[in-house]
């Protein structure tokens, strides 16, 4: 194997298993994040804009 093959096959792969990393890496903390989540407040608090506002 040249080096310019080695540093294509490299380049390729790490195009293609770095966002795959990083995708299930954020999907197992929030996972992790939401069940804490419940378990200190017995659901996920709603986001900002569902509060309740009067107007």
């Amino acid at each position: 194997m040249s080096p310019e093959e080695f540093f294509m096959y490299l380049t390729i792969g790490l195009i293609v298993l770095v966002p795959v990393g990083a995708r299930m890496y954020r999907r197992v903390t929030l996972a992790k994040t939401q069940a804490m989540l419940k378990e200190q407040f017995g659901q996920s608090p709603a986001p900002p804009d569902q509060t309740s506002r009067k107007g």
